[in-house]
């Protein structure tokens, strides 16, 4: 038991909620739409993002502190070897949906990797850059979903070879509509990684780590963060009045006021240790009751 707890501190498995639930969000809202989900395969990706998401968070830790010169969970050879096996699990998974999907399924996999390797590793990660809010709210929030969308109905968007030619056709009503669904988790995500940036920007620039706060100043970083929950609520409200998600999704402004609360603490305290925690709490008020909203809609499909 205490080698499983270790191992499970080392990818860090409370922090997994952050994919669980745009995966939850994505599957809910392709059964609203499509009335079905292969189980198998939304299974099967699902197995693959939690093991890919934790090979992240332990490619992290591991150059973390290497640089830091901290001491690691666990030795060197240790780490490395279960850094390759999560992913060569999460590949191997991944490999199997392409050759039961389609390319679009392979490219978009590809392109989460990159984004998830090259965060804490090379030459110039992306959380020392002021694009680590864009792309962590981007990859788990619009390609989780969108991939479990795609797993279940190919052609949101299709790929079609015809050397030398390369044919892509979007499904722009389809598109539109998914991306307004994921635009709160896409919102609640990027959030998260900004609030660790506004509290750690003066250790950072220390160490000449230039993230968002440094270059837009942690005073239009903390109007950022309000205005990033404020554009979550309106893409939820704009989702259920254009017919795009049901009304139970509205659920997800059952936790206003608190979050509301917590945005003014943070705005007055920025600490790693006493008010980072804000942007996590405010993560599962919202996006917590959001997915189950979506879930409750599809009663409809069971029920018949």
């Amino acid at each position: 038991m205490k080698t499983i707890k270790h191992f499970l501190d080392y990818v860090e498995i409370k922090t997994k909620l952050a994919s669980v639930l745009p995966f939850l969000v994505g599957a809910g809202y392709t059964f609203y739409h499509c009335g079905s989900l292969d189980i198998g395969k939304t299974l099967i990706f699902f197995a693959a993002m939690l093991l890919f998401d934790m090979t992240a968070t332990a490619i992290n830790n591991h150059v973390g502190t290497r640089q830091q010169g901290k001491k690691n969970h666990y030795r060197d050879s240790v780490s490395i070897a279960i850094i390759l096996t999560m992913l060569t699990g999460a590949a191997a998974l991944g490999i199997y949906l392409t050759l039961n999907t389609d390319l679009v399924v392979l490219l978009t996999g590809i392109l989460c990797f990159g984004v998830g390797i090259l965060y804490s590793f090379g030459p110039l990660p992306i959380a020392r850059t002021p694009f680590g809010e864009i792309l962590s709210g981007g990859v788990m929030g619009i390609c989780i979903p969108f991939l479990v969308y795609q797993i279940n109905h190919p052609g949101i968007i299709s790929l079609m070879l015809e050397f030398p030619a390369v044919t892509v056709s979007v499904e722009l009503i389809e598109a539109i509509s998914l991306g307004i669904a994921v635009m709160p988790l896409v919102l609640c995500i990027s959030n998260i990684m900004l609030a660790n940036n506004i509290c750690d920007v003066e250790e950072d620039i220390l160490v000449k780590r230039y993230t968002l706060p440094f270059y837009i100043g942690k005073k239009k970083a903390l109007f950022l963060f309000r205005w990033l929950y404020i554009g979550a609520w309106f893409f939820m409200l704009a989702g259920c009045v254009g017919r795009i998600l049901p009304v139970t999704a509205l659920l997800g402004l059952a936790g206003i006021i608190p979050a509301i609360r917590n945005i003014r603490i943070f705005e007055e305290r920025q600490d790693k240790k006493q008010t980072f925690s804000i942007a996590i709490k405010n993560f599962l008020l919202l996006m917590g009751p959001y997915a189950v909203g979506i879930w409750l809609a599809t009663a409809r499909y069971l029920w018949k």
